[in-house]
């Protein structure tokens, strides 16, 4: 038996260093630069999730825009991008704008002892996190998706919403029933996603990229606080990023018609550091 426990553990060790979040079809690959993401579908129409699909994305992008045209690298490198990802990592990685998903994973990471090249992070609240259990943590902040519009520019309907909704996956059928316009975090078209969101006057949103690229693109965004476990960790690490301790949140979209819009963030400082942060160094 404990041999058998012995070597379920190193199977899953070895796993987590070949493979990308343990997806054995997804194998990491040697001396490039692999990005670590979720390439996951699902729900009832199997489907990625947006924050997902935006990672690979975004990174694309930025790999053009800073003039970088291959993956290779000096040595086998991991990095993460959008999303809250950090606790998942099982192998050495860079860090470029990604966050922690709830603050307990903290100190379950720990335990890995991984060496993290940091460059920037989602925001202070995993920043605070990173520094408790030992690591040095760069003073810059910035979901890497609020860096969007220098890329893509998108169609706006001539007549926009008055709102939209943007739940939970897994209460998207709810909100459709109750008649409220609904746009799915689910999808494997994120240039639509973006239109979309683009084209209404006010988000209501549960989905935390969709009260980012909302206010990235210059919608206001209300918090729907019906989020995962209850727990707001990752949206109150991407509010203080902006230099707010207070949003607005609501329980109903009837409560988000009601209450006055909220301001949109200056972004743009936040996008210069975030893009000076691209680690270009990596790849050969």
């Amino acid at each position: 038996m404990l041999k058998k426990i012995l070597l379920n553990k190193w199977t899953k060790r070895l796993a987590g260093r070949v493979t990308i979040f343990g997806q054995y079809n997804r194998l990491v690959k040697p001396y490039q630069v692999n990005l670590m993401y979720f390439d996951e579908k699902i729900g009832p129409e199997k489907k990625p999730n947006v924050g997902d699909l935006l990672s690979k994305v975004t990174f694309d992008y930025l790999m053009k825009y800073k003039g970088v045209q291959s993956l290779r690298a000096k040595r086998t490198t991991r990095i993460t991008f959008i999303g809250s990802v950090i606790q998942f990592l099982t192998a050495d990685a860079v860090v470029y704008g990604s966050g922690f998903l709830f603050e307990y994973v903290a100190e379950q990471f720990a335990k890995k002892q991984l060496k993290l090249d940091i460059r920037a992070v989602r925001g202070p609240l995993t920043r605070a996190k990173l520094e408790e259990i030992g690591y040095s943590v760069p003073k810059v902040y910035g979901d890497p998706a609020i860096l969007l519009p220098i890329f893509y520019s998108p169609t706006i309907a001539s007549q926009k919403k008055d709102f939209l909704v943007i739940p939970h996956w897994k209460t998207v059928d709810k909100y459709v029933q109750m008649g409220y316009p609904v746009l799915s975090p689910l999808t494997d078209d994120w240039k639509n996603f973006i239109n979309e969101i683009a084209s209404a006057k006010l988000i209501i949103s549960s989905s935390l990229h969709g009260v980012i690229i909302a206010e990235a693109y210059g919608v206001p965004a209300i918090l729907l606080d019906e989020v995962e476990k209850g727990n707001l960790f990752k949206y109150e690490d991407y509010f203080l990023s902006t230099g707010r301790k207070e949003f607005v949140k609501v329980k109903t979209v009837e409560e988000g018609l009601v209450i006055p819009t909220p301001s949109l963030p200056n972004l743009e400082t936040m996008k210069d550091e975030l893009l000076n942060a691209f680690p270009s160094d990596i790849f050969r």
